[in-house]
């Protein structure tokens, strides 16, 4: 069950139209831009029990023939366990175009996911990463997510 909250803060930590994203560490490379609809500002609020929609648009700076999406989520510090849902991991399958990418190729990311947490009322920090072949980092964003 912790597994569907953290997907719900996962895709809540793609951040709307406008919306400050939190910068992942090491200087990985940000998303163009993110769409939560409903959500303007964070922490993103992310009802129990309903489906998470969100999109990603990023270009990343190599090519690839492969996408995989991963994320992590914490609360106060402890990092949870989340499995990212099959429908999601493998990211050439939820974007506007197919894999192979070029080097500078803007694309979109899509997704769906169910929200289905053992708890409500706690805001979660969600980092969102999208990896090319061998592992190089095409994307990464992080956002907080409350719970409803």
């Amino acid at each position: 069950m912790f597994k569907q909250v953290v997907a719900v803060v996962l895709l809540f930590a793609a951040v709307a139209q406008g919306l400050e994203i939190i910068q992942c560490s090491n200087n990985r490379p940000t998303p163009q831009e993110v769409t939560v609809p409903g959500c303007t500002s964070l922490p993103c609020q992310v009802p129990n029990q309903s489906d998470f929609n969100f999109s990603v648009r990023f270009a990343p700076t190599f090519p690839t023939n492969t996408l995989t999406v991963d994320v992590r989520a914490s609360l106060l510090g402890l990092f949870l366990p989340y499995e990212v849902p099959e429908h999601l991991r493998n990211g050439c399958n939820n974007i506007n175009t197919s894999c192979p990418l070029t080097a500078g190729q803007s694309v979109t990311l899509t997704g769906t996911a169910p929200v289905e947490a053992p708890l409500t009322g706690v805001t979660v920090t969600m980092e969102f990463e999208i990896t090319g072949d061998g592992g190089q980092v095409a994307v990464c964003f992080a956002a907080t997510v409350t719970l409803l």
